[in-house]
């Protein structure tokens, strides 16, 4: 599944994206979580289409078809706002997914060269900034499968877990058949079942798995050292932003959405019951909807 466009940055790597959807709708720039790629989105783009906007699926760097290298949380908006430059794009909105939330609260930072066009942010059961946890009562409304990573990440140096987490994340050598056991795997129960109520949504996350690391684990190892990157200035922070949390997520559980919610100067934090970490999945169509008149207030 190759890119529709390698952009060319200033310093020579290349960036990677999808360009899909509604060629004059709302521009929407997906950031993808971690361990994953570009093609870690609903696997129907017509849904994009349908709801009026163009979506800008990146790889991250060192992750997909993007080039290693780059800088930190923040850089990623400069990389992203050359991008968009290429496409002719001024104005955009972000959403991100689990790790791509953290990553979008970057890009629309205030040091970030994204900002001022930066007009609304979609966040899907993101990652909150590292100094979340050291909330106490946050980290203690997590599930069994993150509360170990966090705990680890108050004692070990970033690069360190990282170099350990890594290999664990993404087994290899991946063949397909592994990539899908291990997607289903790593969703639990009800992961499985978000995936289940879109057909092709499991063996696109499965082929999303094998192009994160088709580089080596590099990428994958620099994207869990920069989620333990402190200083992220949400105050700065002026676009609009709602954070989205399934009320059975343990990676994101409401809880982190309250946390950004007394930090950032404009959010709101919606809480859909019944739904876990793969809400991105069976909520796409919703999630698109409420960016798109997020986008429409600020008009």
């Amino acid at each position: 599944m190759e890119p529709t466009h390698l952009i060319r940055l200033p310093d020579g790597r290349s960036l990677a994206l999808d360009d899909v959807g509604d060629p004059g709708g709302v521009p929407v720039v997906y950031l993808h979580g971690t361990p994953d790629s570009r093609l870690a989105r609903h696997p129907d783009d017509d849904i994009a289409r349908a709801c009026g906007v163009r979506l800008i699926a990146i790889d991250r760097p060192g992750s997909g078809d993007s080039d290693p290298g780059g800088g930190g949380l923040v850089e990623l908006g400069d990389d992203i706002a050359h991008a968009l430059d290429s496409l002719g794009v001024e104005e955009v909105a972000l959403l991100g997914w689990s790790a791509g939330g953290l990553f979008s609260l970057g890009a629309a930072s205030p040091s970030s060269g994204l900002h001022p066009r930066v007009r609304a942010v979609l966040l899907v059961g993101t990652l909150p900034p590292v100094e979340a946890y050291a909330d106490a009562d946050l980290v203690a409304e997590l599930g069994p499968r993150r509360r170990p990573f966090v705990e680890l990440a108050a004692e070990v140096p970033p690069k360190e877990l990282a170099a350990e987490v890594a290999p664990y994340l993404v087994p290899q050598p991946l063949a397909p058949d592994m990539a899908l056991e291990h997607v289903l795997e790593g969703a639990g129960d009800e992961g499985r079942a978000e995936l289940a109520m879109v057909p092709g949504a499991a063996e696109q996350m499965a082929v999303a798995l094998m192009a994160s690391v088709q580089q080596g684990l590099g990428g994958l190892q620099r994207d869990i050292e920069l989620q333990l990157e402190p200083g992220l200035d949400l105050s700065g922070i002026s676009a609009p932003v709602i954070s989205v949390h399934g009320e059975r997520d343990g990676v994101s559980p409401p809880a982190v959405g309250e946390w950004l919610a007394g930090r950032l100067p404009n959010a709101d934090v919606e809480v859909l019951p019944d739904a876990s970490h793969h809400l991105v999945f069976p909520h796409w169509e919703h999630l698109l909807a409420r960016l798109t008149a997020l986008w429409a207030r600020r008009g």
